[in-house]
Parts: structure tokens; sequence; C-alpha cells
């Protein structure tokens, strides 16, 4: 019998007592790189990015469209202040991307909807998770402080809703906070918003980045130098860097440690270095500047969590070309730095270590990782992160975390496996469960000894008729006695193994 208080205090409660999923109360925002956001002229409603890959390849591609998407003046002045007076109006950006895209250099990007679906099946309802699209073209800081205000808004308009629905009292009483899912340069974006806001960084439980460049990608320059770096560069190649040379977003991507490589030397950019190899004099002081900013800050990401893609050839340091000065090449690594800051030498040769960390394709990992200790490591590419299977597990279980004292264990959506927690009798059949799957198609359950390692044969999965929620079993009957290893593999994810112990009747 549960009292009225839930400890068996005040009046008696007869009825069923609530079993709640396990779902997270909290707020949750997604925040897309560049590139991420659909975009539009605001005042024709014209799709300018996001929408038709024949805007690229086709015959909706013309000059006008990427004329169109270079970043005027006042978009190139807009900052924090602009964002909170008058912010530009000339573009629009209406909605996550929802169909792969690509450019040359940046790559191809997947889209966002398996991360915004992945939180809203863990949410006590959907409209707890908004996405924030936003014009990628324009400063970090800018769209920074517009994040700031979308987030405040949506957080207060859901606690509302949480107050206001009585069902889910039983289910506790804590204030929903803020989580934040950010791929790429959203990233930044978070940083720069709770950097301007503290108490929506009180507010905030957790941010989740995705391979964001904390302190910039070197492949980003390469975007800027694209007509330098070809002696003929086709149409669209042109019209990348054209655009991309105005675009405060693009040059908010440049490196801010040292990567220019000097042979004897490595040097961090400068707003000449920059120019020079295509991009904005004033574009890459700002960036820079603000490189320098957080360098010196030490402010650090409430409940940070970094997922970084690895082991993927990554350009990480740059080096001019000397026939060609204007013109540079990125190379696959990078430089060890002492704690002082000096840089790590061959005692004999003085010459600079060099070393390839790897990254992601297009951050490399000391970017991905910087700020936060707390670090999951995956094999996937920058553009695809966001719909690999392990990252999108990360996101759903950061989300579902709990205080401790009160975390109750998995999301139970991954692959599960069961054995008999009694072991098994020589000679009669052993089952085993396999939940959180769909179909068998492409599943493959197999046992072998961990005396001898041979393997067995791969066993049969069906329906099971003892469970309701359609899990698969499979039966073993050992020939020996002996300790098994039962393997589960789904082909999507890691390997899932178990052991149980089949023994004599009478053993």
């Amino acid at each position: 019998m549960v009292g009225a208080d839930g400890r068996g205090h005040g009046a008696a409660f007869t009825g069923a007592v609530p079993v709640f999923g396990d779902r997270t109360r909290d707020a949750c925002v997604v925040v897309p790189g560049i590139m991420g956001s659909v975009l539009e002229d605001a005042a024709t409603g014209r799709p300018l990015w996001g929408v038709d890959l024949a805007t690229l390849t086709g015959a909706l591609s013309d000059d006008a469209l990427f004329t169109a998407l270079r970043a005027a003046p006042q978009e190139q002045e807009a900052d924090a202040d602009t964002a909170r007076r008058t912010p530009p109006t000339r573009v629009r950006a209406t909605r996550l991307l929802a169909r792969p895209w690509w450019l040359p250099i940046f790559g191809g990007l997947d889209p966002y909807t398996d991360a915004v679906t992945t939180l809203r099946q863990i949410t006590m309802a959907p409209e707890a998770v908004v996405p924030f699209p936003y014009d990628w073209r324009l400063a970090v800081s800018y769209n920074g402080a517009l994040l700031a205000r979308a987030a405040r808004a949506h957080l207060e308009c859901w606690r509302q809703h949480v107050a206001a629905t009585p069902e889910w009292a039983a289910a506790g009483a804590r204030q929903p906070r803020l989580l934040f899912v950010a791929h790429s340069m959203g990233g930044l974006l978070v940083r720069a918003a709770l950097e301007q806001d503290p108490e929506l960084a009180a507010d905030t439980r957790a941010v989740v980045t995705i391979g964001t460049p904390f302190l910039g990608s070197a492949k980003s320059v390469l975007a800027l130098n694209l007509l330098h770096a070809q002696a003929k560069p086709n149409r669209l190649v042109r019209r990348v860097q054209e655009m991309a040379a105005t675009l405060p977003g693009v040059h908010d991507l440049l490196p801010g440690y040292r990567c220019l490589d000097l042979g004897l030397d490595v040097e961090r950019l400068t707003p000449a270095d920059v120019a020079r190899f295509g991009g904005d004099t004033d574009l890459a002081a700002r960036s820079l500047d603000g490189h320098a900013h957080h360098r010196a800050s030490g402010f650090v990401l409430p409940g940070h969590r970094a997922v970084v893609g690895e082991a993927q050839p990554t350009i990480q340091t740059l080096e001019e070309q000397r026939a060609a000065p204007w013109a540079v090449a990125g190379r696959q690594h990078a430089f060890d730095v002492e704690e002082d800051g000096e840089l790590v030498r061959d005692p004999a040769t003085g010459i600079p270590a060099r070393r390839d960390v790897s990254g992601d394709g297009t951050v490399h990992l000391p970017s991905a990782r910087a700020g936060t200790e707390s670090v999951h490591y995956v094999y996937g590419q920058h553009g695809t992160l966001m719909r690999h299977d392990e990252v999108l597990r990360q996101i759903r279980r950061i989300a579902l975390e709990r205080p401790q004292g009160v975390h109750l264990g998995g999301d139970g959506t991954g692959p599960g496996l069961q054995t008999p927690e009694l072991g098994g009798v020589l000679g009669a059949p052993l089952t085993l469960t396999v939940t959180g799957l769909d179909s068998p198609a492409g599943v493959t359950l197999s046992v072998h000894s961990t005396t001898t390692g041979r393997p067995g044969h791969p066993l049969t999965l069906r329906r099971d008729p003892e469970w309701t929620d359609g899990a698969l079993s499979a039966h073993f009957i050992a020939e020996v006695p002996d300790l098994y290893r039962v393997v589960l593999d789904t082909g999507r994810h890691t390997p899932l193994t178990q052991l149980v112990l089949v023994n004599e009747p009478d053993a």
C-alpha cells in the first residue's frame, strides 16, 4: 500500500502504482552546423539553400543564386548587439536541413532528422524539442545572441507546459532545464549564447557537441583558397570561393591554434595571411580576436560532453606553396606543444615534432575535444555524424541522465541479450533471448566455448511467444559441460557478449 506522499504516509493509495517510461523532463534545443539550415530570400520566399540539389548542379544553377548568398556589408558587420537591436532581414533561415547536401571542400552533410526524432522519443512530449535554424552565413556572435533569446523562450514555454500537465507531476517535481545538442559550428553558437547570458548557462543541464571545432578547422582556409589552389577552377568552385570570402560564418571557423607550418617553426594565422589566401582581412581579424578571447577567458560549457569523430584523414595544419605564396596546402599532421606553450622539438635537430592526430575528416581531435575531459570517440566522418548510430545512442544516453541516486538504468532502445541466470543443464535446450530489435534480419547470434575458443554454428532467431514486446529467442544445446560465450552482432552496433555455464544435471 502506498501513501499519498509516495512513502507510505498520508491517505492510502489503492490504485495501480504509475510506472513511467524513461524520459527526460528537460527542454532540448538542436543546433545544426554550417550549411545545416535551409535559407530563403525573405522578400520573395525563393529557396537559396538546402532545398534542391539542382541549385548546385542542374538547371536551377546560376550565378545569381550564389551572389544572393554572399554577405552584404551590413550582414558582415552584424554581431551580438545587432541581433538584439536590428537584425538583418534579407535572408531567412526556415528549418533544419532535411536532405543530404554537399559543397567543395566543405564536403557532404547529412540531415538532422534522426537526431530530432531521437530526442522527441525520450522527452515528455515532442514539443520539448525544438530545432534552431539560423543564417549560418553570419557571425557566430550574432547567431549566438539569437540562440540565447530563442532558448530562453523555449525553456519558459516548456516549463509552463510541464506545470500545466497534472499527470506528469508523479514523475517528479524537478524544474526542467536546457539540453543543447549541437553539431559542428552549432557548438560555437551554444558557447557564444551561454557566455553572453550567464543566467541561461545556469539553467543549462548539459551541452552535447558533435564535431565542434572549438579551436577552428584548417579546412576553412582551403575553402577560402579554392581559386588559388586550382589553375582552372570550375564554375561551382569559383562560386563557392567567392561566396565564402564574404561570409563571417566561414571566417569564424578559421584555426586559432598554431597551424602555419614554416618548417622550423609553426605560427598562428594573421589577418594578412588569411587575406593572402583568399579571405577577408576584417572578418579574419574579428575571428582571430575571438580565439584569443576564448584562450584567455576560461569559460566552460555547463555539463559539456564532446562526441568526436576519429581515425579519418584530416587536414590539421597548412603550408604555403613556395612557388605561389598566395596558395596554401593542407597537411595531415599537427604539432605537439609543451605545457608552457613551446613546441616539442627533436633534441638533435631542433625540428618540431609532427604527429598525425587524425579527426573526423574536417575537425582534428584537439579542436573537437577542447574544453572538456568528457569525450566519446566514434569512427565517423564529420558531415554524417548526426546520423551515426553510436552518436545517436550517446545523445539519448546523456539526455536521460539523472542525478546520482535517481538514475534507473538504460534507455531500453538498443539491442539487449539475456541468458538464463541459473545457467544451463547438459542435454537440455538453453533459451537465449534478444530484445530491442524489430527483426532478426542481418542479426547473428552465436555461441562458442571459452575453453577451446571453438566457434559454434550461428543460431536461428525467432519471435518468442513468451515475450509480449516482440523479443527474439534461440535455443542452444551444449555437447559438453563448459562456460560458453554468447555473441550478438547486429551489424550496426558493437557486438554484445554474455557468459553462461552449462553443467552436468547433477553437478
